[in-house]
């Protein structure tokens, strides 16, 4: 696992004036970008208390997922949903007053139902992740991360103002991970050097699922930390595919929203349509007419988390077993 290093005397008020620079330099007034409106998206939060030794603390979580529709990708013969999630995490106490207890935050897709017609993958965009307050390299969110971020503040505010704005957050991700892991569980860890008050971060993911298929898979999104150990919000995911397009009958592709756009605006319209830069490029090499839909079922309930496989070894940065 990297080890993550903060400039001497970094702290969160500094990251909040920074953050406020940015934004005022990079944010016109009343400007929100149109391109990452999601078509659905869902929100939770939670809560834990413990006590100190010496006072007690309450850890709030939040999070958004936000799916940005699906393109038929002919040469794998699969829908690929466009999904997107920020976490926001907090410690205040019972006064209100932000206390350095946010640790390690966390964000896990694992495959749980027909898992063999499904597949997550990630861009290699260097905007498919960010964290905050971390060291690493600042890149372009906006476009991307404002909808779902501002949706994950306005849900944990009902508990305490979080330190930054949605913009504010935005501006202040960096490109940057600590543990992660791949295949049918999706792992993603952001660790905390020194122990913060507020921290977020951000993740987009592919999920490829074959045509004519029903799959279920879960979002966990988790704040660990000294005391309350640890505090998550959770969905459960299931999306039925239809045929692939050339099978599907007029009614049908109006039933899924199914947009036919020509290979020659695909370059054009590619952030409108929330793309990842690998799927324009393999699409581009096809050189077909792109079916995009804008409504193919997906049903989500809230659940509530259980411990990661991982939790040992967070455990043991915690210096808790």
């Amino acid at each position: 696992m990297n080890e993550r290093t903060k400039p001497k005397g970094f702290g969160i008020a500094a990251t909040v004036l920074l953050a406020a620079l940015l934004v005022t330099m990079s944010f016109a007034p009343g400007v929100i970008s149109a391109y990452d409106e999601p078509d659905a998206h869902w929100e939770e939060d939670n809560s834990a208390r413990a006590h100190t030794g010496y006072e007690w603390i309450n850890a709030y979580i939040a999070g958004s997922v936000g799916y940005f529709g699906a393109p038929w990708i002919p040469g794998r013969n699969v829908w690929e949903y466009n999904f997107r999630i920020t976490g926001v995490g907090e410690v205040r106490d019972d006064g209100g007053n932000p206390e350095e207890f946010c640790r390690i935050q966390a964000v896990q897709v694992k495959e749980t139902i027909n898992k063999e017609h499904q597949v997550i993958w990630t861009s290699t965009d260097k905007r498919y992740i960010g964290a905050w307050p971390h060291s690493g390299t600042n890149t372009e969110y906006y476009d991307v991360a404002y909808a779902v971020t501002s949706l994950a503040i306005s849900a944990i505010n009902s508990y305490a103002s979080f330190a930054l704005s949605a913009a504010g957050l935005v501006a202040a991700l960096v490109n940057a991970c600590d543990d992660k892991q791949d295949g049918e569980t999706v792992w993603r860890q952001w660790d905390c050097s020194p122990d913060q008050t507020d921290v977020g971060h951000w993740f987009w993911w592919l999920h490829d699922v074959d045509p004519n298929q029903e799959v279920k898979f879960t979002v966990d999104d988790y704040l660990f930390g000294p005391g309350y150990e640890v505090v998550s919000v959770g969905w459960g995911f299931t999306c039925n595919t239809p045929s692939p397009p050339g099978k599907m009958s007029a009614a049908e592709m109006e039933k899924y929203d199914i947009e036919v756009i020509p290979i020659s605006e695909l370059k054009g319209r590619a952030d409108e349509l929330h793309m990842a830069p690998e799927t324009v490029e393999e699409l581009l090499k096809q050189g077909e007419p792109i079916y995009y839909a804008h409504n193919l079922p997906v049903v989500v309930t809230p659940h509530q988390p259980e411990p990661p496989v991982f939790l040992p070894k967070i455990l043991e940065k915690l210096g808790e077993k």
